[in-house]
């Protein structure tokens, strides 16, 4: 018997599908040497990550940290049997959302104080020392090469389930819902619909409008 599961409230799956736009425009911005946008991209991705982390800790259940981050146990235990179900992140996906999250928050921070003397200053460079700033840049242009592995790692897991274990990860990313069978391994904690209502969309506005306007003030005035 098959129940369909709401795993992906609208705001979680807005914010994957505008970060995903805002990593994918800051590598080819940078590629292209499109300096400005490149920034905007970082500004975007910044604000989006901030987000991510809140809504962690606030948003519905399968959205929040505790729901998906595996301790030691979960992780040898689904090494071990590949067969148990999640309805939201297994264990290695969640590991690598954490790194994702981590790894774009590092290199939109370093950017805000980059300096390269020549096209692009980060808007508070201004206010620490040159040689925080020589680190900065050393940690951007390091940090990059994390950024395209995370994001080429994330690519070919999502064409691994897709055409080896014949699970669409896209779809539920979109529509927010998943099919499961009600007898299959699915722990019991995780069987849980993710509230998905008009108050949880009107937090997840409030959030990334306060976010973006302390952006704006503090960051880029």
């Amino acid at each position: 018997m098959l129940k369909k599961i709401r795993i992906w409230d609208l705001p979680t799956r807005l914010f994957h599908w505008l970060f995903a736009f805002a990593v994918l425009g800051a590598i080819i911005t940078d590629l292209i040497e499109e300096i400005v946008w490149h920034s905007y991209c970082g500004y975007t991705a910044l604000v989006l990550v901030v987000f991510r982390i809140i809504w962690g800790f606030v948003g519905p259940y399968n959205a929040r940290f505790s729901s998906f981050i595996p301790s030691f146990n979960e992780l040898k235990q689904f090494l071990k049997d590949h067969q148990v179900k999640h309805l939201g992140h297994n264990p290695l996906g969640a590991l690598s959302v954490i790194g994702m999250l981590l790894i774009i928050l590092v290199q939109a921070c370093a950017g805000l104080f980059t300096d390269d003397d020549v096209s692009f200053q980060g808007p508070l460079a201004k206010y620490v020392s040159e040689d925080i700033v020589k680190l900065m840049n050393w940690i951007h242009e390091t940090n990059h090469w994390l950024v395209y592995g995370i994001v080429a790692l994330h690519l070919g897991a999502i064409l691994y389930y897709q055409r080896v274990k014949k699970e669409n990860l896209l779809g539920p990313m979109v529509h927010g819902d998943k099919e499961v069978e009600v007898n299959n391994k699915i722990p019991a904690l995780e069987a849980v619909t993710s509230k998905d209502d008009i108050k949880i969309r009107g937090l997840a506005v409030v959030i990334i409008i306060v976010l973006a306007g302390l952006f704006r003030y503090y960051v880029l005035k």
